[in-house]
């Protein structure tokens, strides 16, 4: 299993060295030309730049040639991630922008609200699975089936529905998973 990691990030420097390489001769080839044109950067930066533009528009679905025609939901999710990695490195640096929490767009804002109440309801769950399992193990003491009696309440309950449809086979399915994950011994 440790092997693929591995095997994974050997790919990963293999790339990024391709890449550089890549970005290098193109700096060798035509970087004379791009400084005479007054480029007011390296030729380094300008073809990295470059690739960015590239992967960026290949990752969205775009046409390579017209740079039409790509995923707009695609785009935001990356930009978005890039204004998250952008605030993380203001934070570092103590940055007062960052820290007021600057929000451009309406879907930026609506993102952030969801991905909080995400982190609430994911803190809530972790705390009443712990108190849940905690009690379970508890009365396991007295009541080494209560596994089995819990199980048989969703059992029952799936007994009296009539024509049982997808849905109710999934709920009975998810409901015997969520008893398992709650009824499990903690360690």
């Amino acid at each position: 299993m440790q092997k693929e990691p591995r095997l994974f990030q050997e790919a990963d420097k293999t790339l990024t060295a391709a890449v550089d390489e890549a970005i290098e001769r193109a700096a060798q080839t035509a970087g004379h030309e791009l400084q005479s044109l007054g480029v007011g950067r390296s030729p380094q930066d300008y073809f990295a730049d470059a690739v960015l533009r590239h992967l960026f528009l290949r990752l969205c679905g775009a046409d390579l040639r017209t740079n039409t025609g790509g995923d707009p939901e695609t785009a935001w999710k990356i930009l978005y991630m890039g204004r998250s990695v952008a605030r993380h490195w203001e934070k570092e640096r103590g940055n007062s922008a960052a820290l007021g929490g600057k929000k451009d767009r309406q879907e930026d804002i609506e993102r952030d609200k969801s991905e909080r109440q995400q982190l609430a309801l994911s803190a809530q769950n972790f705390v009443l699975k712990t108190v849940v399992r905690a009690l379970v193990d508890h009365a396991r003491a007295s009541d080494p089936e209560i596994t089995d009696r819990l199980e048989a309440v969703i059992d029952a309950r799936h007994a009296r529905l009539e024509g049982l449809s997808d849905i109710d086979r999934e709920f009975t399915e998810r409901a015997k998973s969520y008893l398992s994950l709650l009824t499990t011994p903690s360690d």
